[in-house]
């Protein structure tokens, strides 16, 4: 499944390749949806069935949730 920036709540970023996850506050999620990016397409992996979580990649990786109306 593929999902445009605009439509994921992001979570975490995923860094080294899957060695370490940084946690992105409220703030900087919303930096994430803002920027220039937001049209750019992120194909799903899920992650979680139950916490309803995915790993979207494209240029970087990040946990992402789908956004309510997406």
């Amino acid at each position: 499944m593929k999902r445009k920036a605009k439509d994921l709540i992001f979570i975490s970023r995923i860094i080294g390749h899957g060695l370490d996850l940084e946690i992105l506050s409220e703030v900087e999620s919303e930096k994430l949806q803002d920027k220039c990016f937001i049209d750019d397409e992120y194909k799903l992996n899920s992650l979680s069935i139950s916490n309803k979580t995915y790993i979207a990649s494209g240029f970087n990786s990040y946990v992402v949730k789908l956004k309510d109306n997406a």
